[in-house]
């Protein structure tokens, strides 16, 4: 048993992903054969909380990863940390099915034009 989403592999006798929370697929090739899309991709973790919320309530399903950047000279950082503003040691990825890429893009969409709105008043 196999996820679409995040290509997960289960033993027989589970039904639904863990992480994604959809229904697996009976082998890999099939799981394989579902085109996954990159929603979004972005240092900003409240960001990325109002995504997946929006997500959430529209019943999208989604994978979210959390990666630590690489540094070239973590050192230096360190060093000018009193100086600069510290850069975001992580970025995330939103990632969701093709079939439900245009949903999603409008979920993301209205996010945005919320935060435009939200600027503008400020």
């Amino acid at each position: 048993m196999y996820c679409p989403l995040c290509k997960a592999e289960y033993r027989q006798g589970f039904t639904t992903c863990s992480d994604c929370q959809i229904a697996l697929i009976a082998t890999q090739q099939e799981a394989d054969a579902v085109a996954v899309d990159r929603l979004w991709t972005g240092d900003n973790r409240k960001k990325m909380e109002k995504i997946l919320d929006g997500l959430l309530d529209a019943e999208i399903p989604f994978r979210s990863k959390e990666t630590l950047k690489s540094q070239a000279w973590p050192w230096l950082s360190m060093l000018l940390f009193r100086f600069m503003k510290p850069r975001p040691a992580f970025e995330f990825h939103i990632d969701v099915m093709n079939k439900d890429s245009a949903k999603s893009e409008e979920v993301l969409r209205k996010i945005e034009d919320a935060e435009k709105v939200d600027e503008e008043e400020d």
